[in-house]
């Protein structure tokens, strides 16, 4: 009988170590949160709509598919899946704003090219192709009285002395 009651004894510590591992997995409640509350901003972002429509669908079947799991008490799968819904849903909002950058690059690049042909059109013509510059005006004949004279400032240093 003593074999009989070891058998026994084993089987109903196994059963119970199963329905441990089983009842050990909590409810992913706050993943679950954070899963819809990303999936969500997603799909009330338009321009998330416009821009990555695939991975907002994947976003949103995941996340069904994660409640789907956690009504049926699979709480690993449903771990699993908010989590991937989650990263589909940050995705399609990246690749959203993705697309705005691209979209803003183009219209700065637009409006350089538009100054650049505004400089080149209001730039002198190339040298060679100037026209003549016009007549300066004459020197003066006699330098000014002394009083009227200005005392010249320092050189700086390394400055070029002034032309006279």
């Amino acid at each position: 009988m003593s074999t009989f009651t070891l058998i026994r004894t084993a089987t109903a510590v196994v059963a119970l170590g199963a329905l441990a591992a089983c009842s050990s997995t909590p409810k992913p409640t706050e993943q679950m949160a954070v899963s819809r509350t990303a999936v969500d901003r997603a799909t009330t972002a338009p321009k998330v709509a416009a821009n990555a429509p695939v991975e907002l669908q994947s976003a949103r079947d995941k996340w069904s598919q994660a409640q789907q799991a956690l009504d049926s008490k699979d709480y690993t799968r449903a771990r699993r899946l908010a989590a991937e819904a989650e990263a589909d849903a940050r995705v399609a909002e990246t690749k959203a704003e993705a697309a705005d950058n691209a979209a803003t690059l183009q219209q700065v690049k637009a409006s350089i090219q538009s100054l650049q042909d505004e400089i080149t059109r209001r730039a002198p013509p190339v040298a060679g192709t100037m026209p003549a510059p016009a007549a300066a005006p004459a020197p003066m004949a006699a330098p000014m009285p002394a009083p009227m004279q200005r005392p010249m400032p320092a050189p700086m240093p390394g400055a070029m002395p002034p032309a006279r």
